[in-house]
C-alpha cells in the first residue's frame, strides 16, 4: 500500500497497543502522531499513567512473532536490555489444580522473553524512533474529537500546564486502554456510546522484586501456580527478568487480597497449594517495596453495535480490557494491529474504509479471548456480572479435568495446550480425535 502524502493519522496512548499502531500507521500515512499523557522516560522506568506497569506482563509467543515481524530488529534490542528468552515447553513450570504440567526435554519454537514491562515498552519505543514519519507528543492529554460533520477531523489537546491545542488527521485510532474517555467524546458529538459488558472478579494482585540469590539453581524461567476455581482463590507468579531480578505476584479472587506488608506477603505465598514459590523467595533479597493493584475488571466496549463516524476506529484495551491474571492483554493488542493493518490495506483511500467493518472484525477476534477470561472468572461464586457462576459437573467439565491431568504427565500433550494458550492454535484442536482418544484413555 502506497503512502498518501496528504494524509496523517493520531494514536491516543503510548502504551503496547498505541506503539504497535503507530508502526502499523507509518505504512500508509505520511505523518503519525502518538498522544501520550505521561512524560515518556529517556531510560526503562515505570511511568505514572501505568500503574500496573510494575506488576508483571506476559508476551505470548504470538504477540512477540507479531512484534518481530513489525520490528525486525526488536530481539536483539530487548536481549541487550537483559530480556531472558523462554521456551515456554520447557521452562515455564505450571502448578494447576492436579499438579505440576510435563516439561518437555528438547527445545521447541514456542519462544517469547520474560522481562518487565517498562523495557518492553522502551525498547519498542526505540525501535519506533528509527521510522520519520512517527512522531512523540507526550505531556499532553486528548480532551475532545474534532469534527466536521460525520468526519473526524483530528483531537484537541491540553497540556499538562494547561496549554490547548488542537491537531488534524485524516485518522483517529484510540489505543488509550482502560481509561478511554472516547464514548464521552462520541456521545458529545450527537454517536451513541458503545454499550459495555464488565465482568468483575474481585482480583487483587501484590508484587515485589527480588533480587535472585547467588548460585541458584532452577529449570524454570517462569513459575505459575494457578487458582483452582470455585474454592481455590489464590495465585503466585515468578519470573526472571533483567538486571538478575526476579518479579513476585500474589493474587487472591474475590477479595481475598494479598497482604502488602513483609510478613504478611510470605504468610500469603506459603498459604499456595504449593511451597515452590515460598521456598524461592523466602530467603531472597528484595530490591523494592510491594505494589498493589486491583483494577482487574474484564471489560468489553461493544464498538461494533453502534455508528461510527468516518475517520476513527479504537483498540487494545480501550475496547477489550482482560483481567490481567490471563496475561493475554499485549497479545490481543498486537493481534488488534494486524487486523487495523488488513483494514487499511482493503482500500487506498481512507473515505472507502468503514470503521464499522474494523470493529465487527476486531470484535470477532477479541471473543475467544474474552470468553476464556471470562468463563474461568465466572467460576467464583463472588464475581459480579456476566451469566452465573458456571457449575461443575457434565462431559466437557470431566474432559476438561482429564486434560489438565494429562498434561501433568504428558510433555506432548502439555506442548499442545501451551500453543493453544499463547493463542498459536485454535481450542478446536484441544478435541481433535487423535487428541479426545489420548485424554479419555490416559487421563484418568
Amino acid at each position: 500500500m502506497t503512502t498518501n502524502i496528504n494524509d496523517s493519522a493520531i494514536v491516543i496512548g503510548g502504551s503496547i497497543a498505541g506503539l504497535l499502531s503507530a508502526r502499523i500507521l507509518s505504512d500508509r500515512f505520511a505523518s503519525v502522531t502518538i498522544i501520550e499523557t505521561d512524560k515518556l522516560p529517556e531510560l526503562p522506568s515505570p511511568r505514572i499513567g501505568v500503574p500496573q506497569s510494575v506488576q508483571p506482563h506476559i508476551l505470548f509467543t504470538k504477540g512477540y512473532r507479531i512484534l518481530g515481524e513489525l520490528f525486525p530488529e526488536i530481539e536483539e534490542q530487548l536481549k541487550a536490555g537483559g530480556a531472558i528468552s523462554i521456551d515456554w515447553t520447557r521452562e515455564f513450570h505450571h502448578f494447576n489444580r492436579m499438579g505440576w504440567n510435563a516439561n518437555s526435554l528438547t527445545p521447541s519454537d514456542l519462544i517469547s522473553v520474560t522481562c518487565s514491562r517498562p523495557l518492553l515498552e522502551w525498547s519498542i519505543r526505540q525501535q519506533l524512533a528509527k521510522y520519520a514519519n512517527v512522531q512523540f507528543v507526550d505531556g499532553y492529554r486528548v480532551t475532545r474529537l474534532l469534527s466536521r460533520e460525520t468526519q473526524i477531523t483530528g483531537v484537541a489537546l491540553r497540556s499538562s500546564t494547561g496549554l490547548e491545542t488542537e491537531l488534524s488527521a485524516s485518522l483517529v485510532v484510540d489505543a488509550s486502554g482502560r481509561r478511554s474517555q472516547a464514548p464521552n467524546w462520541l456521545k458529545e458529538l450527537g454517536f451513541a456510546p458503545p454499550p459495555e459488558t464488565i465482568i468483575n472478579p474481585f482480583l487483587g494482585y501484590a508484587t515485589r522484586r527480588y533480587q535472585q540469590p547467588e548460585g541458584f539453581k532452577s529449570n524454570w524461567k517462569v513459575m505459575l501456580i494457578s487458582s483452582a476455581p470455585p474454592t481455590g482463590t489464590r495465585l503466585g507468579y515468578l519470573a526472571k527478568i533483567e538486571n538478575g531480578e526476579w518479579i513476585a505476584t500474589l493474587g487472591g479472587y474475590g477479595g481475598d487480597f494479598p497482604p502488602i506488608d513483609d510478613r504478611g506477603f510470605l504468610d500469603f505465598a506459603r498459604s499456595l497449594p504449593s511451597l515452590e514459590f515460598y521456598q524461592a523467595i523466602k530467603n531472597a533479597q528484595p530490591t523494592s517495596r510491594i505494589y498493589a493493584h486491583r483494577a482487574t475488571t474484564n471489560r468489553l466496549r461493544h464498538y461494533e453495535q453502534i455508528t461510527l463516524p468516518q475517520g476513527f476506529v479504537a483498540l487494545g484495551d480501550s475496547v477489550c480490557a482482560l483481567c490481567p491474571v490471563y496475561g493475554q492483554g499485549m497479545t490481543v493488542s498486537a493481534i488488534a494491529t494486524t487486523i487495523l493493518r488488513d483494514w487499511l490495506n482493503q482500500s487506498p483511500t481512507l473515505s472507502a474504509l468503514k470503521p464499522a467493518r474494523f470493529q465487527k472484525k476486531l470484535a470477532k477476534s477479541n471473543s475467544l479471548s474474552w470468553m476464556l477470561a471470562t468463563g474461568q472468572d465466572l467460576r467464583f461464586a463472588t464475581t459480579k456480572g456476566g451469566d452465573k457462576p458456571i457449575k461443575s459437573g457434565g462431559f466437557f467439565h470431566s474432559y476438561t479435568e482429564r486434560l489438565l491431568k494429562l498434561t501433568n504427565s504428558d510433555p506432548n500433550m502439555n506442548a499442545l495446550l501451551m500453543e493453544v494458550a499463547h493463542l498459536l492454535k485454535s481450542p478446536l484442536a484441544l478435541y481433535h480425535p487423535q487428541v479426545v482418544f489420548q485424554v479419555l484413555t490416559k487421563g484418568v
